[in-house]
């Protein structure tokens, strides 16, 4: 044989040996992980989950491109039990988030505990690169104003940008709409672990969160290509107070809070455009979510909860359903819609092990792995479980504080205990003109307050008949229902440790401030 085509022919056999293994490789990868999460924005506020006059935006984008699920849970109907449980997979009765208060505060000298593994950690010791921006409210100090015990970098993250420690207040607000000035004990804005404002300027908060996302994807790019990363992107957005960038300003049809949605969607867009020019964007898996319902008492700056009942602070769905939109290429097909019920619990263990990872196995995680669904065999498995949309979840337990207040068991939603709500038509007697909120309020937030109800037996809604937990079920009927329930329930209960309370001190020592010798503590370092 000719050498001349030996060598030819050798040449080619090794092109298509390294083309396989190429390919092999780019489908062995473990994606980079984005997670974008609101704050207090409601089901209904977005153009893709059916907002009649919110403008469509990137998220939007997300969604068309992707997977929107219409039942996706929080694990509360509150910031810190919320977020905790999203980033151990735990319900938030077992990471202690319970107590005399019901989220952490400034004067809370507790936060994450150390003993817990976030998805950060164990994202981490799978080989990712790990970043967080935005908002915290998992804990500050402990000990003084500047210890930084529970701050991000101590939960799991490499890179920690311009973050919100605590949260954005309706007290926080500098241009004196709600208030005559801001609080500067409660509003406080941090790089990494040091304080850069207080009180905050909202002016440019959402675009530096922005440029600080991009400079940890440009930085992994630059350094460790061949590293995955995961992004924890937590905006500020639509909490009260209220505010965006003079760009977006009476940008909205719908108003100041849709200025907000319109902003946060710009941000979104802005991080998706960075990923796209890296070259991220094919082995990039994304999630927006809300860490729960919105407020109803802030009248027009509250968010839409859809037909939902409820809202912030209770637990009808209006205040624990929420947006869950996963984009995938190659993976998830584009537009779909998916009513199987899910838990923001589940994301822990599902993106966990889609990265190579170890669940733990010493403790208790109560979300499930739900990898089926982001995959382009999803398809086929609703297909083959048509009944099973909406109920092949394991039952979701919802606690106020430690006690439990309401179960999600197949189609059916169960409350133990509830809280009175009213509908947006009913608090409007209480709003200024066009939905201006005069205060900040909850028509009933604490969990052992006279408000409460208790039901005994339980209130019982079909919420595939009855979404909006409208029409309760007569017991006598579901004396079989109840039953089973109570089995579920009593399991449960018997296998529930419930973590040391962390709600339950308060230390003025602990309250962050940047220059004690100014009067109230006030500082701007941009």
């Amino acid at each position: 044989m000719d050498t001349k085509h030996v060598t030819s022919f050798s040449s080619i056999c090794l092109l298509i040996v390294t083309a396989m293994a190429a390919s092999s490789t780019t489908e062995l990868q473990h994606p980079n992980i984005v997670i974008f999460l609101a704050d207090d924005m409601g089901y209904g506020d977005l153009s893709s989950y059916g907002h009649p006059t919110q403008e469509w935006g990137p998220i939007d984008d997300l969604a068309r491109e992707g997977l929107r699920f219409t039942s996706m849970y929080t694990a509360s109907s509150l910031c810190s039990p919320s977020r905790a449980a999203l980033l151990t997979g735990r319900l938030p009765v077992r990471v202690g988030m319970y107590g005399l208060q019901m989220n952490f505060t400034p004067l809370t000298p507790t936060g994450m505990p150390p003993e817990e593994i976030t998805l950060a950690e164990a994202l981490r010791d799978a080989g990712y690169s790990t970043g967080m921006v935005g908002k915290w409210h998992l804990g500050i100090n402990s000990r003084t104003a500047m210890d930084g015990a529970f701050l991000p970098y101590r939960n799991g993250f490499d890179y920690v940008g311009t973050n919100l420690p605590y949260t954005n207040l309706w007290s926080c607000d500098e241009n004196q709409i709600h208030v005559q000035r801001p609080n500067s004990l409660g509003c406080y804005l941090y790089r990494n672990a040091t304080i850069i404002q207080q009180p905050i300027a909202h002016e440019n908060l959402t675009r530096t969160f922005v440029e600080d996302a991009k400079t940890f994807i440009g930085q992994h790019h630059k350094t460790r290509i061949d590293k995955p990363f995961f992004l924890f992107m937590s905006f500020a957005h639509p909490h009260v107070n209220l505010f965006s960038n003079k760009n977006f300003n009476g940008s909205s049809q719908r108003g100041v809070y849709g200025d907000n949605i319109r902003e946060m969607s710009w941000g979104v867009g802005e991080i998706m455009r960075e990923i796209k020019r890296l070259g991220f964007d094919e082995n990039t898996l994304v999630l927006f979510s809300s860490d729960n319902g919105g407020q109803l008492e802030l009248c027009n700056e509250g968010g839409d909860n859809g037909i939902f009942r409820g809202g912030k602070g209770n637990f009808f769905d209006g205040g624990l359903r929420v947006p869950g939109i996963v984009r995938w290429p190659g993976h998830i097909r584009p537009g779909r819609i998916n009513t199987q019920v899910i838990s923001q619990m589940d994301i822990f263990p599902t993106f966990v092990q889609l990265a190579g990872g170890n669940i733990p196995h010493d403790r208790v995680i109560d979300g499930q792995d739900v990898r089926h669904l982001l995959s382009l065999q999803s398809s086929s498995y609703e297909a083959k479980n048509p009944t099973s949309k909406s109920s092949n979840h394991e039952p979701l337990f919802f606690y106020c504080n430690d006690k439990l207040f309401a179960v999600r068991y197949g189609n059916f939603k169960f409350h133990y205990r509830s809280m009175p709500v009213k509908s947006k038509f009913e608090y409007a007697a209480t709003c200024g003109e066009a939905g201006f909120p005069n205060d900040y309020y909850f028509e009933c937030l604490f969990c052992g307050s006279r408000c409460v109800l208790k039901h005994d037996p339980p209130l019982i809604y079909n919420l595939a008949a009855d979404p909006s937990e409208a029409y309760s079920l007569d017991p006598q009927l579901h004396q079989g229902l109840l039953q089973e329930l109570k089995r579920v329930v009593e399991d449960h209960e018997s296998n529930l440790v419930k973590g040391p309370a962390l709600f339950t001190s308060l230390a003025i020592s602990s309250i962050p401030c940047c220059d004690k010798s100014s009067p109230g503590c006030s500082c701007n370092y941009p």
